[in-house]
């Protein structure tokens, strides 16, 4: 059946055929002029209802850190990397990302498919490899594709319109991956874009199991801040090993790893203070976002008195 825009998105599909050009036919394989206008009525449905490229960019690389920390599950399952995920786990990841999407941009569900963009049903489908994988229900429609690296920390998505004829061999669950010939054709959004890293996973498995032998959250922040010095720890950090929503809640003054470092003469300087991110910069050079923390002792030849002093005052803290 043709493809025909829905009436209340006749603007944003005439700003698409009147600015984005379509691609340049290659060979047989090409896509069809049809197609290549759905795609971009999608994709510029997806842009605007993120709010500009670089928000859809920023914020696609947050869900897929929040989708694969949360299967992780550090706090609970006192695992930390991606590689120790069951298959179904990983899977599971991809459908997080899904919901995550269609939360983050206020994206309705299809009638039969993942999303509604662009006035038709679409297919979500992730990767942690190079490859989909495709049931009959996405044949014939518009797919959105996410591919990306925990290892790299990078991803990339795209858009692809799948036909049987585009795919190879069914796999033990009679699902299909795309021919390499035809992932030549996907109509990249972003390629190779970084996301937050897995922090943790970067640590040494002495400090991770120290970090998980704690049972209570806040005992779990206290040996993550003491462990890793001189280096900023994004909240998803604190996030994963706190196991709740407002982790930095964890680190302040009045009972919280500010105050029970203290006494071991380490510091704990959050984004969230210009004081903080002030002294951040100017004695260790390093440059704290709100959403960061750091800590460092009070011993280091980095500081002044006058620079510990200040902290402490600020924090309301007593002598180290």
């Amino acid at each position: 059946m043709p493809f025909t825009a829905d009436p209340l998105e006749h603007d944003l599909f005439a700003l698409i055929q009147s600015e984005i050009p379509l691609p340049v036919p290659v060979g047989e394989t090409s896509l069809s002029p049809d197609i290549a206008k759905r795609m971009d009525c999608i994709k510029a449905d997806l842009v605007k209802r993120a709010g500009g490229m670089a928000n859809f960019t920023a914020k696609t690389g947050t869900i897929i850190r929040d989708a694969v920390d949360y299967v992780i599950d550090a706090p609970t399952l006192a695992r930390f990397r991606v590689e120790d995920l069951e298959p179904d786990e990983k899977t599971a990841a991809g459908k997080r990302i899904e919901r995550l999407m269609r939360h983050t941009f206020k994206i309705s569900r299809g009638k039969k498919l993942d999303v509604l963009l662009g006035g038709e049903d679409v297919d979500i489908k992730t990767t942690m490899n190079k490859n989909w994988m495709f049931s009959k229900s996405s044949w014939g429609h518009v797919n959105l594709l996410i591919a990306y690296s925990e290892k790299k920390a990078t991803f990339s998505a795209g858009l692809a319109f799948v036909l049987e004829e585009h795919l190879g061999a069914k796999n033990r669950d009679t699902k299909r991956s795309m021919k390499s010939k035809f992932r030549e054709e996907i109509s990249w959004i972003v390629q190779d874009s970084p996301y937050p890293p897995n922090f943790l996973a970067a640590l040494e498995e002495v400090e991770l199991n120290k970090i998980a032998s704690h049972r209570h959250g806040t005992a779990r922040v206290d040996a993550l801040l003491e462990a890793v010095q001189e280096r900023a720890i994004p909240r998803h950090a604190i996030s994963s090993v706190a196991n709740q929503r407002d982790p930095l809640k964890r680190i302040r003054s009045n009972g919280g790893s500010r105050t029970k470092l203290w006494p071991k003469k380490i510091l704990v300087l959050s984004g969230t203070f210009k004081d903080d991110r002030d002294l951040a910069h100017k004695a260790l050079g390093l440059v704290l976002a709100k959403d960061e923390v750091l800590t460092v002792s009070a011993q280091s030849p980095k500081l002044t008195p006058a620079q510990i002093q200040k902290y402490a005052s600020a924090h309301k803290l007593g002598t180290a």
